[in-house]
């Protein structure tokens, strides 16, 4: 058993994912259009994490 503080965004990948996307779109803000919808748009956004990201997010939260 390991027992881990009540809440840590260091073991929480999606701290990780959540701040790449976020610099994503401060970045390329110009891209988002009021007609595409919001569905549209965070789809867009989450498409920026690559498989490759989410194991690197794991292994830094310590889950493998």
């Amino acid at each position: 058993i390991i027992f881990l503080p009540p809440y840590s965004p260091d073991f929480n990948p999606i701290e990780e994912a959540i701040s790449k996307i976020k610099a994503w779109i401060r970045r390329n803000y110009e891209l988002f259009s009021p007609g595409d919808g919001i569905l549209f748009d965070v789809q867009v956004a989450m498409d920026v994490i690559t498989p490759e990201d989410a194991e690197g997010y794991f292994f830094h939260a310590g889950y493998f």
